[in-house]
């Protein structure tokens, strides 16, 4: 991607609370006398690590320049450029008395990409549509 670019991403923290359970996992294998409690040990530091890796390869989700978008995660990284993007929005929805925005990007091959606050690093989803506006004119 050429020229400035904006990028948003799961906290540092969160990984690193997922390494310190794994972390807390392990010392209860260590200390656990019962073989139940080393398997429930053991399958948690197993859990925990795979979410802390995978969260790690989510510290840069979705990062927006002039080309483009480049979308990152566990299965790799992606560019979609800006010419096959169909709209960015920001719904706010309401189910059992809690609200929820979410970050909605149609592209033309009728894919829907949806991002959640904490994939974009605690941002308002509608405050990342504004950012956007910046590289996407189209975006209402």
């Amino acid at each position: 991607m050429t020229g400035p670019t904006r990028t948003w991403g799961v906290r540092p923290l969160i990984p690193t609370i997922a390494g310190l359970l794994c972390l807390a996992f392990l010392i209860w294998v260590i200390v656990a006398g019962a073989p139940e409690d080393r398997l429930v040990a053991g399958a948690g530091a197993g859990v925990t690590a795979i979410a802390g890796a995978l969260l790690l390869t989510m510290r840069r989700r979705l990062t927006a320049g002039p080309d483009g978008l480049v979308v990152r995660g566990p299965g790799g990284m992606r560019v979609f450029p800006w010419a096959g993007i169909v709209s960015i929005a920001a719904p706010s929805r309401r189910r059992r008395g809690l609200s929820s925005t979410s970050l909605e990007i149609e592209l033309d091959d009728d894919l829907l990409l949806v991002f959640g606050r904490t994939e974009l690093g605690g941002i308002d989803p509608a405050d990342v549509v504004a950012a956007l506006s910046r590289w996407w004119p189209a975006v209402r």
